[in-house]
Parts: structure tokens; C-alpha cells; sequence
């Protein structure tokens, strides 16, 4: 046998007091299912974290839609309640201004409503 093959041997040998072979394949094969398991663990914190923020600017997305509705809404009652529009359709209706001492209220019966 050459120099070199015998040094090659020498490494699968065992050396006396030395662990078994097969203590550290089982060790190895562990710690790659200990890593393979926290890099899996990772990946599945760092996908729940994007889907997060998915969801995080959709209803941002929401909201601002929302918010520019009631802003058109808010406009849009300030416009038909406005008393100049209110006066000048009631004119076009033909409607006239009432002095106060002819403006009359009128309660409806409680005993009529049941």
C-alpha cells in the first residue's frame, strides 16, 4: 500500500478511546434536520409576514377610499341643504315666505298613531 492510501485508510479508521463512526453520522444527520427545520420555520414566519402586509395595504387602501366617500358625501349634503338652493327651488315651486304669526304647528293625536 502507498504512503498516501495509507493515510487516506487512516482517517476511516478508529483511533482507540475515539467515538463510533456512526455517533457522529447520526449527530450530522441531526443537526441538518434541526436546521433544515428552523430555515423551514423562517420561511413560514417571513410568508406570514408578507401576507400581513397585504392585508395591512388593502384596508389602508380601504380607508382612504372610504374617508374620499364621505368627503363627496359631506359635500354633496352641504350643496342640497344649502339655504339659497333650498329658497330659490322653493320659488321655482311657486312657494312664497311666510310671516311668523301665520306659521302654525300642528301636533298629531297620540291616540291616532295606535
Amino acid at each position: 500500500m502507498s504512503s498516501s492510501a495509507a493515510s487516506l485508510y487512516r482517517i476511516f479508521t478508529r483511533a482507540e478511546g475515539a467515538g463510533s463512526m456512526r455517533t457522529v453520522i447520526v449527530a450530522m444527520i441531526v443537526l441538518a434536520c434541526a436546521l433544515t427545520g428552523v430555515g423551514v420555520i423562517r420561511v413560514a414566519r417571513q410568508h406570514e409576514i408578507l401576507q400581513l402586509g397585504y392585508r395591512l395595504s388593502r384596508g389602508t387602501e380601504q380607508v382612504r377610499e372610504l374617508r374620499e366617500a364621505r368627503r363627496r358625501l359631506e359635500l354633496e349634503r352641504a350643496t342640497l341643504t344649502s339655504p339659497d338652493r333650498i329658497r330659490r327651488l322653493a320659488t321655482e315651486l311657486g312657494m312664497t315666505p311666510v310671516a311668523p304669526d301665520k306659521i302654525r304647528i300642528v301636533h298629531a293625536a297620540r291616540e291616532a298613531a295606535l
